[in-house]
């Protein structure tokens, strides 16, 4: 596979992922549970910025609150 095609095909994948997130958040208003939602499939905290069009800094806070509250719950 020449080097084109690879970034090709990734560049196809991260469009596929980010179809799958928009999906999964198609009828989700809250802001945690989208956070937590992709982070459960997989996506990395950039990832997650990028798509919702927060900071980095802000998903990392929230998650470590949703980890916090599980803790509590659980």
């Amino acid at each position: 596979m020449a080097n084109g095609e690879g970034n090709s095909l990734a560049i196809e994948v991260g469009r596929i992922a980010k179809l799958f997130a928009l999906y999964m958040l198609k009828d989700v208003t809250d802001e945690n549970t989208k956070v937590t939602r992709l982070n459960a499939v997989g996506f990395s905290n950039s990832e997650i910025a990028a798509l919702l069009d927060k900071s980095e800094n802000n998903i990392s806070v929230q998650l470590s609150q949703a980890r916090k509250r599980r803790k509590k719950k659980g």
